[in-house]
């Protein structure tokens, strides 16, 4: 007669525990490294995992996930999203290619739309002394053209490759027509100039994601996305807890 009310109070407890456990990791804090961008421990309360029914993308996942410094959390955003901006028929654009991970998860979710990769395979570009606090510039080199173009192939991807500096450098590559835009660049001037190029080609309905957003050490991307989307019309801008910024274009400009 006891058992089911010893059962009921242990689960209580096991709960109790777990609800102490995440309450005392949301309130740990980081030392801030810039002024204004307070970091603490982010655990929200919900629990849906769709990443681990989505078949589809976790056999691609398999393949790439030693490819990407990018979580599986996020990862799943932008499979997400790109097949959802596959419908609006313009091209795909990533900025920040390192070892082709996600930009190969993005051509998987929308092989028909043409997928652009720009990145100088040299690190991080354009560290900003004022804004920037962990990047000096060459970080990330670890990768080569060879490296994407080979994870593609055994994906049974194809994409364009623009190897240099952008906007600077490879801005002539840069399609007329934008639906879905992956910016991974880690550094303030970086992630302002790439997003100012793209935004006037940007679709109605397309999407800009920011990589680095949410980040200790990535103050400088997080300063540049809260500039564009003050200045920016016709953008709606969505902070994902997981670490993404988003710019949606709602509207023509």
């Amino acid at each position: 007669m006891n058992a089911p009310n010893q059962s009921s109070e242990f689960l209580q407890t096991l709960r109790n525990e777990r609800r102490a456990l995440l309450d005392l990791l949301r309130q740990t804090k980081f030392s801030t490294l810039k002024k204004g961008y307070s970091h603490a421990q982010v655990v929200p309360h919900a629990s849906y995992a769709p990443w681990l029914d989505d078949t589809e993308f976790r056999k691609t996942y398999d393949v790439v996930h030693a490819h990407t410094l990018v979580d599986i959390y996020r990862c799943h955003e932008l499979f997400m999203l790109a097949r959802q901006c596959a419908r609006t028929g313009g091209a795909f654009i990533e900025i920040g290619v390192w070892r082709g991970g996600t930009a190969a998860l993005i051509g998987k979710a929308a092989p028909d739309n043409d997928l652009h990769l720009f990145d100088t395979f040299e690190g991080v570009a354009k560290p900003d002394e004022q804004y920037d606090t962990l990047y000096k510039g060459g970080e990330h080199a670890d990768t080569s053209e060879e490296t994407v173009t080979g994870l593609l192939h055994r994906l049974g991807l194809k994409a364009r490759i623009h190897v240099g500096v952008f906007p600077d450098e490879t801005l002539h590559a840069l399609p007329e027509s934008i639906s879905f835009a992956h910016i991974d660049v880690d550094t303030y001037r970086s992630a302002k100039e790439s997003c100012e190029a793209i935004w006037p080609r940007l679709q109605p309905g397309g999407v800009i994601v920011f990589d680095d957003y949410g980040f200790f050490g990535c103050e400088g991307v997080t300063q540049a996305v809260e500039e564009l989307r003050a200045e920016l019309n016709g953008a709606l801008f969505v902070h994902n807890l997981n670490g993404h910024a988003l710019l949606l274009r709602s509207c023509p400009t």
